[in-house]
């Protein structure tokens, strides 16, 4: 896993969270700093990242000719 195949199976993975953690429609709750056990519903400025950090994996070749 070196290379570039390592990094495909990462942003792979990454959209993969992504997509289940917008399903669930819940974050874990952070308490100073700390995560807890705890779950919260997602806000909308949480759906709006998740949804544009998906977009960004999704169109990288456009996302890295645009530098």
């Amino acid at each position: 896993m070196n290379g570039t195949t390592g990094i495909k199976m990462r942003r792979e993975s990454a959209k993969r969270l992504l997509e289940e953690q917008l399903k669930r429609g819940t974050k874990r709750e952070k308490i100073n700093g700390r995560t807890t056990d705890k779950f919260i519903p997602l806000t909308d400025a949480d759906i709006a990242r998740i949804n544009r950090e998906i977009d960004a994996i999704n169109n990288l070749k456009k996302k890295n000719n645009v530098a």
